[in-house]
């Protein structure tokens, strides 16, 4: 190969690792966070997923580690919750670490809400809890703190 062949393959692998990063991938490595971001479908912009980690991160640090800890990976395309709703499927691909499904429509703080909801949804699944049980008061408890401890913080 030619040094010539070899800049350019460089600077394609590094140029696709940066748009990776940018629009795929939350990564706080101080934290010791990963989070795979799926493409959006419809036109939704990551950056709405990552502004609501970051605002997790810094509002509410013990509900970012349950995120960090629960969550693999964040689906911003409509699903069982539809427009401006999110989706936590019980599954044993998500014995583990999550897939989420978090619609960023209704804007930063309310994605911020839903992203706490179905991280509680995958709490109660990772503990053991039976999936037709119906915890969902528990999750809207959750979203509803997180709205006024968010509001009061901005």
């Amino acid at each position: 190969m030619t040094r010539r062949r070899v800049v350019v393959i460089g600077a394609v692998v590094a140029a696709v690792a940066v748009v990776a990063l940018r629009y795929f991938v939350w990564l706080d490595l101080g934290g010791c966070c990963v989070i795979g971001l799926r493409p959006s479908l419809v036109g939704y912009d990551n950056t709405t997923i990552k502004r609501a980690l970051a605002t997790l991160q810094r509002g509410s640090p013990e509900d970012y580690r349950k995120v960090c800890a629960h969550v693999a990976w964040i689906n911003p395309n409509p699903s069982c919750g539809g427009f401006g709703g999110g989706c936590f499927w019980h599954n044993e691909g998500n014995r583990r670490r999550a897939s989420v499904d978090v619609s960023t429509e209704d804007g930063l703080i309310w994605t911020v809400a839903i992203l706490v909801h179905e991280t509680c949804h995958a709490i109660q699944y990772h503990e053991g809890r039976p999936p037709k049980f119906d915890l969902e008061h528990e999750c809207y408890g959750e979203d509803d703190r997180i709205l006024r401890s968010l509001v009061q913080f901005e």
